[in-house]
């Protein structure tokens, strides 16, 4: 199935606006997907402007290629890891660009289409890589990690207030046979936790383990933070560097670089940072986060979640 049919373009006039598109604009669209985003950008910036197209997904890239047949001059389509941008555009002779997207929402096609394990809804064996090239997958992390690292991971990346009884079960689950599917491990994190809280906390009993464990075999914090840094130092002056995330860890994470660069970052009084830091190298355009409007809440569930953030380079 075509990757085209699962995306829906989360946010889009706000990316549209933001991004102060113009004609001839070189703009890096980290996150490809399903195209959504890229076609409406190569139509503002087209006939002159050029859009490079990354994404760890060989799905996507075939389906941006056909959704963008007819600006295929204009577009360069790359398989790889945005936290690459600054090797990418030397590959392409490209010295910098004049606005970054990175939208960072799991696309749906992966969470329904890639029986890579996504979901705690479905059955399916423990992957949850975005590359199949990655050195680790969730079943290595679930089956071959510690206690203590579990317990780590599960409380840093996920939040889980259960991290260490569920990092326990999971320890000596795995003593009698490997846990090699979702719905195992599903069954073992709802089991750790007390029934009198099963039912009362927000979303899936799974929803925070799955996250941390797909964000710790993606390494998906470390691979933004990188984008961002790298990102900024290929961005033009007056460029603009959008990101839409989806969970709190990343929403702060921007928000934290984005202040670092506006040179407004409340360090504590005894924290080691030298003055270049505090330099205003940016200004935030949107001092509080964008977030969807009900009626594209009603019509695309997963952008409820969503938040937009702009930084624009002095």
């Amino acid at each position: 199935m075509d990757l085209g049919e699962f995306h829906k373009p989360v946010l889009l006039k706000e990316v549209l606006y933001y991004l102060n598109l113009k004609q001839s604009d070189i703009i890096f669209d980290g996150t490809l997907g399903g195209a959504g985003h890229t076609v409406e950008i190569i139509k503002v910036i087209a006939p002159t402007g050029k859009v490079i197209g990354v994404d760890l997904h060989s799905q996507a890239i075939s389906t941006a290629a056909k959704k963008l047949k007819d600006f295929s001059d204009r577009v360069n389509l790359i398989k790889g890891n945005f936290a690459d941008i600054k090797e990418i555009l030397k590959k392409l002779n490209i010295r910098d660009v004049d606005g970054i997207l990175l939208d960072l929402g799991l696309s749906s096609f992966l969470i329904e289409e890639s029986k890579r394990g996504f979901s705690y809804l479905k059955d399916e064996k423990l992957d949850m890589r975005f590359d199949d090239k990655n050195k680790i997958n969730a079943f290595d992390v679930v089956n071959k990690y510690s206690r203590e690292k579990l317990t780590e991971i599960f409380y840093k990346y996920g939040e889980e207030r259960w991290s260490k009884l569920i990092a326990r079960n999971i320890v000596n689950y795995r003593k009698e046979r490997d846990i090699k599917t979702t719905g195992e491990l599903v069954d073992i994190i709802k089991s750790s936790i007390p029934y009198k809280f099963r039912h009362s906390r927000r979303g899936h009993p799974a929803k925070r383990v799955f996250q941390a464990v797909r964000i710790e075999v993606n390494r998906e914090l470390d691979n933004l933070k990188k984008a961002i840094e790298d990102g900024f130092k290929v961005l033009k002056s007056g460029g603009r560097m959008v990101i839409i995330s989806y969970h709190s860890l990343e929403d702060r994470l921007v928000k934290r670089k984005f202040l670092d660069y506006e040179g407004a970052f409340n360090y504590p009084p005894d924290f080691p940072v030298y003055e270049s830091d505090r330099e205003k190298k940016a200004r935030i355009i949107t001092r509080k986060a964008v977030k969807a409007s009900p009626g594209e809440i009603s019509l695309n569930p997963r952008s409820k979640s969503a938040r937009l953030r702009v930084l624009e380079k002095l």
